[in-house]
């Protein structure tokens, strides 16, 4: 078990109520929901990918092999993968190799990390009654690939509040979880309020920003075949500590609704959108007690992702 106090924003308990950052497996699906999910409490579970084949077929020999030839973005670059993971396992801390690099188009490659596993399950998203244009600026699935020396390039919580699963299926990532309430010392962009304007790097700038130096937060390594559950509104970074292969998505469930609605109804405000802002959370409001009912039914438990 790693030791690390990791919690929320916005979360109605104390920072030491979260003292540690279990690593369990076996765990059933009502255990894991009342301790973890509810709880808001981040848990690392060390067999939730069993059932994917990607743990034995994702390697960086198998991505140069399969698909070297996939244009991949890194800032105002275009790399091949091949090339970028070239880079990233020639990466030294101090020249690290371009990142972040991702493949947000997975459609080819789901049949490697189905079924989605229960415990991020339900997921909204994925419900024909929730506006599609809301996840405009979302990648629900996206592939990582890393280097050492690669850090996430600032802190943040996930778009829109909803949970975050961190899947390593190669390599070791290490997650900084910073404990809640510490808004004031993070640097966050008012108009981007899930992330800080703050550069992050394993060695901050503290001239730059003083008041990060007094920020709260502490680390676990996620290693292959682990996942990692973010809940909503944690605010967290990442380092890759070697070349590394990880499956990042999102979920949006009962727990974390009255959240997200909140968030959609501010994102609408800040650009503009008054009026739409209060027919979208309206609506949504009212969604969310029919999508619960639909759930106890079954509903929105699509283990394939829901790609087209």
């Amino acid at each position: 078990m790693t030791d690390v106090s990791a919690a929320f924003a916005g979360a109605d308990v104390a920072p030491d109520t979260y003292a540690q950052v279990d690593r369990v497996s076996g765990i059933s699906l009502d255990e894991f929901v009342q301790r973890y999910r509810k709880a808001r409490r981040p848990v690392i579970l060390t067999d939730a990918l069993k059932d994917w084949t990607a743990r034995e077929r994702y390697t960086p020999e198998f991505f140069c092999r399969e698909y070297g030839d996939m244009p991949i973005r890194n800032g105002d670059r275009v790399y091949r993968l091949d090339e970028a993971i070239r880079l990233q396992q020639n990466a030294t801390k101090e020249q690290p190799g371009p990142y972040p690099c991702a493949i947000t188009d997975c459609r080819a490659l789901v049949g490697d990390i189905t079924p989605r596993f229960d415990y991020a399950l339900p997921n909204r998203h994925t419900h024909p009654l929730v506006p599609e244009n809301i996840f405009n600026s979302v990648s629900h699935l996206d592939i990582f690939f890393g280097g050492q020396g690669n850090n996430f390039p600032f802190p943040h919580y996930d778009f829109l509040h909803m949970h975050g699963w961190v899947a390593q299926v190669y390599g070791d990532k290490e997650m900084t979880l910073y404990e809640p309430g510490q808004e004031h010392l993070l640097y966050v962009d008012p108009q981007k309020p899930w992330r800080s304007t703050m550069e992050y790097s394993s060695t901050p700038d503290y001239e730059r920003y003083p008041l990060f130096r007094q920020a709260r937060s502490h680390t676990v390594v996620v290693h292959a075949g682990e996942a990692l559950f973010i809940p909503c509104g944690t605010w967290h970074t990442a380092r890759c500590l070697n070349a590394g292969i990880s499956v990042l998505f999102d979920q949006l469930e009962p727990s974390n609704w009255n959240e997200f609605v909140k968030e959609v109804v501010g994102l609408r405000r800040r650009s503009g959108q008054g009026g739409k802002a209060l027919l979208i959370g309206a609506y949504l409001r009212l969604l969310g007690p029919v999508l619960s009912v639909a759930e106890y039914f079954g509903a929105n438990r699509r283990a394939d992702w829901g790609l087209h």
